[in-house]
């Protein structure tokens, strides 16, 4: 009997890109079936969803009852306060980018890990890519179809769309 190690993988979701692609894309994700989907040939070491915190009701009750049940799946909520811009046109818009955090925290627990799989279509990871790279590791990005930059699908990619059935919130 050969005994194999699964890889140790580390899971970094950011929450506004897959909630508004998900809109765009017509389905939205169930994340205890994507921690499950993961977790099937991996050992995920270390969770973390990355979630702007709004400071009126009742988005503040709602995002807090999602977040609690998002730590109850395993992952750890990384948050801070949402902005509201305007636009030119006059429109206020809420705005949060965890672009820094999230690879400050990738960077962080790298040497723990043989795969980053990082959950954003967001052409702005190009930097951590490489260091995650240049560190002799792997990373794979899962984002959506409609959401996807052209960087990210030069890359090692897994699109939503193609595992959909698996990770589909009902």
């Amino acid at each position: 009997m050969e005994f194999k190690l699964k890889p140790k993988v580390g899971v970094y979701i950011d929450g506004a890109n897959l909630f508004y692609q998900g809109k765009r894309s017509g389905f939205m994700i169930d994340y205890k079936k994507l921690y499950g989907w993961v977790a099937q040939e991996s050992d995920i070491v270390v969770a973390k969803y990355f979630i702007g915190q709004p400071s009126w009701e009742p988005a503040k009750s709602l995002n807090e009852a999602f977040n609690k049940y998002i730590k109850k799946i395993g992952y750890s909520i990384i948050t801070k306060p949402l902005k509201k811009l305007k636009t030119k046109d006059g429109v206020i818009k809420n705005k949060c980018n965890f672009d820094v955090e999230m690879h400050d925290e990738v960077i962080h627990y790298m040497d723990k890990l043989d795969i980053v799989y990082l959950v954003s279509g967001d052409s702005d990871f190009m930097r951590t890519k490489e260091r995650i790279l240049s560190k002799k590791k792997k990373i794979k990005f899962l984002a959506y179809k409609k959401g996807c930059s052209w960087e990210i699908r030069m890359s090692w990619h897994i699109l939503l769309d193609d595992i959909r059935e698996q990770i589909q919130r009902d």
